[in-house]
């Protein structure tokens, strides 16, 4: 039997538990035929970094979550547990989950650097909605890959927790990131953190700035269609959003 929706896919989302930004923005950034379905990572500590560390003890656990659900892949949208673990530590969580289920699942770390690898980037500038201390973790992340990071600009104000990325208003910032990167020589501006809402950022700064202007959960969407074969179709990149493109007019729905 042949579901009425998703007739071209599926793609599991695993989400940190008050994320409400990476299932809306992949409404958005999946091609006609293809819907989200959404698990929530859990943690019951209040302390940020052991919480992040949390959300990846056992992903076996969260894809049982979507049942018998048939997942053409899964994107991890937490890209700080990344961060804390380090890169060889969090892929490997997703890889014995992966081989354990014959599917692909993809962390939104990882979904970055393929697309950083997929672009030719060397420089990689840095937009951090993050406390100070996790924002120095990303920095070594992405030095660690292989990146001359040429600049970090923090949006973070004056914050303890990583849960208050969620209220974020980015598009009050889009004057001083336009002014602040205009200076700035790279390959790719990338917005990291799937918390924080980036289209409207990218969707204002890409036909502006010298090179693409990346967010963690645009690197997944467009990693996930990647490793379940599905091509975006009209959501195809174009030269200034060269992963995915043609979502503007969505965003209106948001």
């Amino acid at each position: 039997m042949q579901a009425s929706y998703g007739q071209r896919g599926i793609i599991g989302l695993a989400t940190p538990q008050g994320n409400p930004t990476a299932e809306t923005e992949f409404r958005v950034l999946l091609p006609a035929g293809v819907i989200p379905a959404t698990a929530r990572l859990v943690s019951k500590d209040a302390d940020p970094r052991h919480r992040l560390r949390d959300y990846f003890v056992d992903l076996s656990a969260i894809l049982d979550r979507f049942d018998r659900l048939p997942l053409a892949s899964v994107g991890i949208a937490c890209t700080g547990s990344s961060y804390v673990l380090g890169h060889a530590q969090a892929e490997r969580r997703c890889r014995e989950v992966a081989t354990a289920r014959s599917l692909a699942v993809v962390s939104a770390a990882d979904a970055i650097d393929k697309a950083l690898r997929h672009l030719g980037v060397s420089r990689l500038a840095l937009l951090c909605p993050y406390p100070e201390w996790l924002e120095l973790l990303a920095v070594t992340y992405w030095q660690e890959r292989g990146y001359s990071v040429v600049d970090v600009m923090s949006v973070a104000g004056d914050q303890h927790d990583t849960r208050s990325i969620y209220r974020l208003d980015p598009a009050s910032h889009t004057r001083s990131i336009h002014e602040r990167w205009s200076s700035v020589t790279a390959d790719a501006y990338l917005i990291t953190g799937t918390g924080m809402p980036s289209l409207g950022l990218i969707d204002a700064l890409s036909a502006q700035l010298k090179a693409p202007v990346l967010s963690s959960t645009l690197c997944l969407a467009w990693a996930c269609l990647g490793a379940a074969d599905i091509n975006p179709g009209s959501l195809g990149g174009t030269a200034h959003m060269p992963l995915l493109a043609g979502w503007s007019e969505a965003l209106a729905r948001l």
